[in-house]
């Protein structure tokens, strides 16, 4: 019997409504044979704990890389390293008994690189297709993956995934013909995407630039655990902390394949709460305004006795520098990478020396900054200043830009902003410096600066429901001034503390565990914790100024464990924020 080669039965399937085959016969055709298939896993790490030894003996390259040698038709084995992790991975080659294995080192990795070293490696081996894989994820299932190669060969596919899954237990697969199409889109036309560092979803990136051009199947998962939005890949010390945890608790229950693996990390707030990923560090005590959906200034006055922007304000208690860098050394030491946000309730620019609490917190390659600003205090000094800082930092390891702006817009006209951002009478008239033309000024002086990294911002309001479409259509441009970056964010009631402004409910049909539980932890400038940024000013669980960080973000796991049973408190049960997140 003849062998076809994928690459003329995918012919066969774009022309079969010409030549007058049915889909149907090619997928079930006897020219179908078993496919010959070349295993790929990327260990070009710059950091992360790819080769700790977190699973009994096992690390998760060792762990992959057994993986490797179960995938059904596979020919050889590429993994492609960088100079740091080339003995690392030859040791776990050894490991596992994969001598012949070829080891492709480069200095570094970009996605039009990888792609372009999978196609040579896929054609030199005369393979029908790779398999792809990250070589830090030790749970890639083996009987997921031959699903997804039988689907792959069935359906005459050229890029086949495992949906639903969380990330990290099935590879991708992408047909031989299909790579060397790919490593020219990433070198020409979706040259952005090509010279991003390698990372989860790089290849889909490539390939969604022109999505319509290809044949593109998946393996479904029997429940949908997407929302968990879960990564079983040990890059971060959050994913490494996942992974043991799930390995742990597997070996106690017998769970070996992605379907229990899933199942088993959605019942446990140990795998989902590891360490936060967002820090929202509120390190001014003072406002220069107060939006209709701020509920701090009141809270503050009803406290203090004096609005938080009251000229001569008795109480100006900041963040200092020390206690600043007290935290975050704390931060860098718990979580590894993070987000580190300067706004929260206030307006971070109104601190003195705003550029020295940034270049804190670049000097940590872990972190990087968030400022959230109405632009009021944005000057073109003050942008280049912090812009030097930002080009002085070494190269983040969590793959944000190191310095990131939102600024908070609301509204295409100066009276729907007005309406937005103007006092409530029992506050006073004082804070009323600040302007639409003032915030779309600042958006170009921080644009000018932060290329890419500059999003203005719409909280959707009743007062302002109506200009939603037209902000849109405005930033969402490419030619805007934000070079199409834009946030839509949701009214946040505070669990009924402002009143309800909502125009539109988006909450889930089913009422789910809290994502901010799960990854933020609010600071304010006392050092103080609530449990969550729902409570404002109240309900401390801890001051991370006077005890151990890592004990204060412990105390709001049995809030997830109940909530994970379905058990809520009363402000719990009120909150519409549960489905939100930051990163």
């Amino acid at each position: 019997m003849l062998r076809f080669r994928l690459d003329s039965l995918l012919f066969l399937r774009r022309n079969a409504k010409f030549l007058g085959l049915p889909l149907n016969s090619l997928r079930n055709s006897p020219i179908m044979t078993a496919m010959k298939s070349i295993v790929f896993l990327y260990a070009g790490f710059s950091s992360g704990h790819a080769f700790d030894i977190l699973f009994s003996s096992q690390s998760a390259c060792g762990r992959a890389l057994a993986w490797a040698k179960t995938v059904p038709g596979a020919a050889g084995v590429v993994v492609a390293a960088v100079p740091g992790t080339e003995g690392r991975v030859r040791e776990a080659l050894d490991a596992c008994g994969l001598q012949g294995a070829e080891l492709v080192v480069q200095p570094a990795w970009t996605t039009a690189q990888l792609l372009a070293q999978l196609a040579a490696s896929a054609a030199g081996a005369r393979a029908d297709c790779a398999v792809y894989a990250a070589a830090d994820c030790p749970f890639l299932d083996a009987g997921l993956t031959a699903e997804l190669l039988g689907a792959h060969e069935r359906y005459l596919a050229e890029y086949s995934f495992a949906d639903g899954y969380p990330a990290g237990l099935a590879p991708e697969v992408i047909a031989t013909g299909t790579l060397a199409i790919l490593a020219e889109l990433a070198a020409g036309s979706q040259k952005a995407a090509g010279d991003a560092p390698v990372a989860e979803g790089c290849i889909f990136n490539v390939i969604k630039g022109d999505i319509n051009s290809f044949e593109i199947e998946t393996v479904i998962a029997p429940e949908d655990f997407r929302m968990l939005r879960l990564s079983f890949c040990c890059t971060s010390k959050a994913g490494s902390l996942a992974c043991a945890r799930l390995f742990e608790l597997a070996r106690g229950q017998g769970a070996a394949d992605a379907l229990s693996l899933s199942r088993l990390a959605a019942r446990s707030a140990g795998v989902q709460r590891t360490v936060p990923a967002f820090y929202n560090i509120q390190i001014a005590a003072n406002c220069t305004s107060a939006a209709l959906y701020n509920p701090y200034p009141a809270l503050y006055k009803e406290k203090n006795g004096v609005l938080p922007f009251a000229a001569g304000n008795p109480q100006p208690a900041d963040m200092g520098r020390k206690d600043f860098r007290s935290v975050l050394e704390a931060a860098a030491a718990l979580s590894g990478t993070a987000v580190i946000g300067l706004g929260s309730f206030t307006e971070p620019l109104a601190v003195q020396g705003i550029e020295a609490y940034v270049q804190d917190v670049l000097s940590f390659p872990g972190l990087s900054v968030l400022i959230e600003t109405d632009g009021s205090l944005v000057t073109e000094a003050l942008a280049d200043s912090i812009a030097a800082v930002a080009r002085q930092a070494p190269p983040r390891t969590n793959g944000m830009d190191a310095v990131t702006w939102i600024v908070a817009v609301d509204a295409v006209s100066e009276e729907t902003y007005r309406a937005v951002h103007a006092l409530p009478p029992e506050l006073g008239a004082e804070g009323q410096g600040t302007s639409l033309a003032g915030a779309v000024q600042a958006l170009g002086v921080l644009a000018a600066r932060f290329p890419g990294a500059v999003y203005p911002q719409f909280v959707r309001m009743n007062r302002n429901e109506h200009e939603l479409e037209q902000f849109y259509r405005l930033y969402h441009d490419a030619a805007s001034v934000s070079g199409g970056k834009l946030i839509i964010q949701k009214y946040d009631s505070f669990c009924g503390l402002l009143p309800d402004e909502k125009p539109a409910d988006l909450s889930p049909l089913g009422r789910q565990a809290c994502w901010h539980l799960k990854r933020d932890m609010c600071v304010l400038p006392d050092g103080s914790v609530p449990l969550c940024r729902e409570y404002v000013l109240d309900a401390p669980v801890g001051n991370v100024l006077k005890e151990p960080l890592a004990d204060v973000w412990e105390r709001g796991r049995d809030v997830l464990v109940r909530q994970l049973d379905t058990q809520y408190d009363e402000k719990c049960r009120k909150c519409d924020e549960y489905y939100t997140f930051n990163f």
